[in-house]
Order: structure tokens, then C-alpha cells, then sequence
């Protein structure tokens, strides 16, 4: 067991899908740092087979795709028996670099002595892109890889909305643990790693534009994502947008900038605004759940006849 400070005990939940034969030595990894791990296999059965289960690692394996929200929650029910005061949440391709959770815990613990209401710990940086930041340098919308959670306060604020399945899962939570007062703190000077969605180059008349001496590219999610990125966002901006004006809409221009560009570099285009108006409908009929197994079928049919 990794000692922590102050009585700790940090167990790590990863949720699983198709898991990646990397995942064994990141497992290895984490344990120099957490006291456990949880894996969730979101209905793949592809990760028991990599033989990772052991004493200090837990693998759920889930009968069917419930969705990023309900793994989570599974895994940190799991956590919670196995002793932990605090939850690592991570993807099955991210990372943290030596010494980030003893970094975290102290940020935590800082906060606590100058008498804030902490959820949890997020890291500064993401695969190398800083996280953007609020007014009083604290993250505006930190992503659910990476952070450190206060199982306290996890159990005060609630479980992860798992009818939102996918997608802007952490941003509900963000704004759910704000509304009951509590926020997030940053961990200076750490970058974990993570895979954020599939970059393509941007060119113009077939060159790659390079602005500031740095290749420019564009983040390309497929439709089904796109699907789950709009209508999900649309259902917490008509939740939580009266009551967070400012920060609904600066999260929603950083998204329409983000699919827009997407657009730029699709070959699917015609799947991709399918995925955007059917999420826009959905999201205002405050449709969740998975996405529905006809519309999944036309993405892909669409995404074929346009590429």
C-alpha cells in the first residue's frame, strides 16, 4: 500500500473500453503512487484477458456499455470499500508523471488551511495544452482525467449524471459541486498525459499552416462524439444557465469554435451535421441515455457514402 499524508488512501478508477495492451504497465505505473486500482470495463470484456487483476487491482467487468458516468460511479463504490479517502479518475489513455498525487493531496490540504470547500485536484495541463483557466486562476472546466476527488464531498455532492453517458460528464459535475459550494483547485506546474481526440493538420492550399513556429492542427471527434458533445452540453446549459450565465457561455463558444474546426478537416461532413443538429434536438428535448441504435447506424452509413 502507498502511504499517504495525514491517513489517505488514494485508489485510482479507470474506466475501460477496448482496453489498450499499454494498460498493464500503466497500472504498474500508478501503483508507486496509489494505494489501489479499480478498473470498469464498460462492456468490452477486453480487460480481464490482459491479466492485470490482482491484490491491489480490482477488474469490474460491466454485462453491457452503460457509459463513462455509470463506470465511474461503479468503480468508485469500489473504491470506497476498498478504504479510499480520495479517488484518482483516469482514462484508459492517460497518465500522471512521478510525485502528482503526494502533489495533489498537499494542494488539497493547502486549500483546506486557508479555509476553501474543496471537491478535488485537477491537473494544469492535459498532453501538454494548459487548461483554461477562471478569473481567479482556478479551472474553468477541468477535464475528469487526472483529478484527485474528496470521496466526503464526492458522497455530499452525488454520483456522476450517467444520463448524459458520455461527454461533458465532468462539466456537469463541475458546475453540480459549485452550485453546493464547492470547487476545484488547480495542481501548478503538472501536465498528465492524455489523449484528447484525433488531430488533423490544418493547410491551406494543400500546406500545413505554421503560425508562431508550431504546426497548426485541428481536433476531429467522430459524429457519434460530436452527437454526444452538443446534446449533452445543450442539457447542462439548459440546467445550469440561468444560474452560471457567464460560464455557460464562454463553455459554449469554446465548443462551437471546437466542432467548427472539426468541420474544417471532416471528411464526414454530411455525418457531422447530422450528429449536430440531432444533438441541438435531443439536447432541448432533454433526451439522454445512449445514443439510439438507428441514429448510430446512419452516422456510419453517412460517414462511409462522404469520405
Amino acid at each position: 500500500m502507498t502511504p499517504h499524508p495525514g491517513g489517505s488512501t488514494v485508489v485510482a478508477v479507470i474506466p475501460t473500453f477496448r482496453a489498450p495492451d499499454e494498460l498493464p504497465e500503466r497500472v504498474r505505473a500508478l501503483l508507486t503512487q496509489v494505494s489501489a486500482v479499480v478498473l470498469v470495463d464498460d462492456g468490452t470484456a477486453s480487460t480481464a484477458p490482459l491479466g492485470i487483476a490482482g491484490p491491489l487491482v480490482d477488474v469490474v467487468e460491466l454485462p453491457e456499455n452503460g457509459g463513462i458516468a455509470h463506470a465511474l460511479n461503479v468503480g468508485i463504490s469500489v473504491a470506497r470499500d476498498r478504504g479510499a479517502t480520495h479517488v484518482l479518475t483516469l482514462d484508459q489513455d492517460s497518465w500522471i508523471p512521478e510525485g502528482y498525487v503526494g502533489r495533489a493531496l498537499a494542494v488539497l490540504a493547502e486549500a483546506a488551511a486557508r479555509g476553501e470547500r474543496t471537491i478535488g485536484a485537477a491537473p494544469a495541463s492535459a498532453g501538454g495544452t494548459g487548461v483554461i483557466l477562471d478569473s481567479v486562476g482556478r479551472p474553468f472546466d477541468p477535464i475528469q482525467a487526472g483529478q484527485v476527488v474528496q470521496l466526503d464531498v464526492f458522497d455530499r455532492v452525488g454520483p456522476f449524471d450517467e444520463t448524459l453517458f458520455i461527454d461533458a460528464v465532468d462539466s456537469e459535475y463541475t458546475l453540480r459541486a459549485w452550485r453546493e459550494g464547492y470547487r476545484y483547485v488547480l495542481i501548478p506546474d503538472t501536465d498528465i498525459g492524455h489523449e484528447l481526440g484525433t488531430l488533423v493538420p490544418l493547410t491551406i492550399f494543400g500546406r500545413q499552416l505554421v503560425l508562431g513556429g508550431r504546426a497548426r492542427h485541428l481536433l476531429y471527434h467522430a459524429p457519434f462524439r460530436t452527437y454526444y458533445m452538443v446534446r449533452n452540453s445543450v442539457i447542462i446549459a439548459r440546467e445550469y444557465g440561468r444560474e452560471r450565465p457567464a460560464w455557460t457561455r464562454r463553455r459554449t463558444r469554446l465548443l462551437t469554435t471546437m466542432i467548427l474546426g472539426g468541420l474544417l478537416v471532416a471528411g464526414d461532413r454530411r455525418a457531422q451535421l447530422v450528429a449536430l443538429a440531432r444533438g441541438i434536438r435531443d439536447g432541448r428535448a432533454g433526451i439522454g441515455g445512449r445514443i439510439t441504435d438507428g441514429l448510430q447506424a446512419r452516422l456510419r452509413r453517412l460517414g462511409r457514402e462522404t469520405r
